[in-house]
């Protein structure tokens, strides 16, 4: 049986835009990739799933780090959840 675990990711100030944010380095970029190989599904709400929704269509513009995380992250959207 899994393991349910939560997670949070928030800016100090309580303020999160993904939209607005540029690009992450390559160690915060290499954090994110391991993130999404580690579970075996997500839960997210309405807003944040439009968001990673994003992530499941190649885009050309995406660089070798897009393109990783990409293929990690459909690993396991099969187990992602939105919540209505």
């Amino acid at each position: 049986m899994a393991k349910p675990v939560f997670g949070l990711q928030q800016t100090l100030d309580g303020y999160v835009n993904h939209l607005e944010m540029g690009p992450p380095g390559p160690a915060v970029s290499r954090h994110f990739v391991e993130h999404v190989r580690e579970p075996a599904g997500f839960v997210y709400g309405r807003r944040t799933y439009e968001i990673v929704r994003y992530w499941d269509e190649d885009h050309p513009d995406w660089d070798a780090e897009d393109h990783e995380f990409a293929a990690a992250w459909g690993i396991n959207r099969s187990g992602l959840c939105r919540a209505r």
